[in-house]
């Protein structure tokens, strides 16, 4: 019969140990949960401060998306035009090339003139509207020349 006490003992033994151990991990799990608790109080009060902010940046985010697309869909005209003025300087070109195939020298020189003519105007208010602007009107006279297109 002392063997079955022994054994009833140790079982007893055993059971203590694996209650004192079952106590120690859910103390620990208790602290941790209690630990858990307090950050989430903190998180909730702090997303309690943040998310009005967070919305109010959303908005403006939006707006300034909204802002951003309708300026570019205003620049698609400026590229229609640009893509138009090419194609005109290309129309142009190949013209220009055609009629000088056909055109003599003297021919060609004489209708390039006018433009030529708007050039040189065009060039010297430029030089005279930087004079202007530069506060620099007496010096007219300085090195610059104005490119009348006869030069060598």
């Amino acid at each position: 019969m002392a063997v079955i006490y022994v054994g009833i003992l140790f079982i007893a033994i055993a059971f203590a140990i694996v209650a004192c151990y079952a106590a120690f991990a859910l103390s620990r799990f208790s602290d941790t949960m209690r630990s858990l608790g307090r950050s989430m109080t903190e998180l909730e009060k702090e997303m309690h401060y943040i998310t009005p902010q967070l919305t109010e940046s959303l908005q403006e985010a939006d707006k300034l998306v909204d802002d951003i697309s309708e300026k570019v869909k205003a620049t698609d005209s400026v590229f229609d035009h640009v893509e138009d003025v090419g194609t005109s300087v290309q129309t142009m070109n190949q013209l220009y090339l055609q009629q000088k195939e056909t055109l003599s020298e003297a021919e060609l020189e004489k209708k390039l003139q006018p433009f030529i003519t708007g050039i040189t105007w065009s060039e010297a208010f430029m030089q005279v509207f930087k004079t202007y602007r530069t506060g620099k009107g007496s010096s007219m006279n300085d090195s610059s020349t104005v490119n009348t297109g006869r030069e060598g």
